[in-house]
């Protein structure tokens, strides 16, 4: 008799435990056990401009004195370079990383183009020399220039950080010239995989 008892215990601990096992289980995956199996958020590893600057029309001459304007830059992802006043080894590790990585993308390399903004003639066709891909653009009154500084000055950026600027023609990323070349190819197929348009 007490066998058939304790029979019938475990008989109903085990339907019990069919029933409020799952929810028990739920309840601590739910309150903590499962974060620890999901994996944790993608990030970009370039800083992000927060709020996005949205460009307003603007001309700049090119090398060859043709001008060039915010259309231009429109429809692609867009890397902009602001040049000192010499381009040392920073700016030259920069002018390379993005050129690499570009050319790393395969086929959706030309979903992306490099401008740079130069001071003089020369130094543009010192620069160009080495980056047949890159726009060419002097410094003008009024020009790209004139709407990148707020937000240099604002981040602090440095002299030989890029700019991002996304296919509607808004400035959205920052990279950093010491921004390793693998973190900077990431974010790119990230942003290119992700978008509809550019």
């Amino acid at each position: 008799m007490k066998q058939a008892i304790k029979r019938s215990r475990i008989k109903l601990l085990i339907v019990f435990g069919l029933f409020l096992g799952p929810l028990f289980f739920a309840l601590i995956w739910y309150y903590g056990l499962g974060a620890v199996f999901l994996p944790r958020a993608a990030t970009n590893h370039a800083p992000l401009v927060q709020p996005v600057v949205i460009l307003q029309p603007f001309t700049n001459l090119q090398l060859d004195q043709t001008e060039i304007d915010l259309s231009t830059l429109k429809g692609k992802w867009t890397v902009v370079h602001r040049l000192g006043v010499r381009c040392g080894e920073a700016c030259e590790k920069s002018l390379y990383n993005t050129r690499q990585t570009r050319l790393a993308l395969g086929k959706d390399a030309n979903r992306v183009q490099r401008f740079v903004l130069g001071s003089s003639v020369n130094q543009l066709e010192i620069v160009g020399a080495d980056h047949a891909d890159l726009g060419l653009m002097l410094r003008i009154t009024g020009g790209l220039e004139t709407q990148l500084m707020p937000l240099v000055e604002s981040m602090s950026l440095e002299q030989d950080d890029a700019l991002l600027v996304d296919p509607l023609g808004n400035v959205m990323m920052v990279i950093p010239f010491d921004l390793n070349p693998s973190h900077l190819l990431k974010d790119l197929k990230k942003l290119l995989k992700l978008s509809k348009i550019g």
